[in-house]
């Protein structure tokens, strides 16, 4: 089955219906239907925060059957941003830093120490985005607001010292998992992502 962006689903685990919001090929976020409430879980609510629903593209396809297309409103495509990567900054063989790198000049040298072929590139295609950091018993810190250099996109390196910065006041001792940056929903009318090690 070839999934629908906006499109309703019903699925084998739930008597709701679930609209899915963005996918890629290998993760779906998607949205729930409250029938006594009579509203979706984050299109009824996009003024505020949302961690999406997610899901493995295989499970989900695997436990669904389509029921109808609901588009995603203009509004609603500025805050779900389903273009938008899920994974991003994904390196195994750098980790992120226990000190604060005072520039991105000096944090490009480290970066290139540990990725032979590290090359700057643009990944994220928006101004400003909220991060979330791990703490250092687990889960989720408080988020972060961070804004571009030219206030249109970030590319991999100034996105990996922004996070590394923000990453190190919670560090403690080493760690040598690898990075990455993950996306985890809306927070403000801006695109959230939390910080995290190396996944495949």
């Amino acid at each position: 089955m070839e999934l629908i962006l906006g499109g309703v689903y019903k699925t084998k685990w739930d008597e709701r219906p679930f609209r899915v919001l963005a996918f890629d090929n290998s993760e779906v976020f998607y949205d729930c239907f409250w029938p006594s409430l009579n509203q979706w879980t984050f299109a009824s609510s996009l003024k505020r925060k949302g961690y999406y629903y997610r899901m493995s593209l295989t499970n989900f396809i695997d436990q669904i059957e389509f029921i109808r297309e609901q588009d995603l409103t203009e509004i609603e495509k500025t805050i779900f941003l389903p273009k938008l990567p899920f994974r991003i900054c994904q390196y195994e063989n750098i980790s992120w830093e226990k000190d604060k790198v005072e520039s991105i000049e000096k944090y490009e040298i480290i970066t290139r120490k540990y990725i032979n072929d590290f090359k700057v590139e643009t990944v994220l295609e928006v101004p400003e985005i909220i991060i979330y950091p791990f703490g250092s018993k687990g889960g989720i810190t408080k988020p972060f607001l961070i804004k571009s250099m030219n206030s249109k996109s970030f590319t991999n390196l100034e996105l990996m010292w922004n996070a590394n910065n923000l990453q190190s006041e919670y560090l403690r001792g080493e760690v040598k998992s690898g990075i990455g940056i993950y996306r985890l929903g809306h927070e403000k009318k801006l695109a959230s992502y939390y910080l995290g090690n190396f996944k495949e």
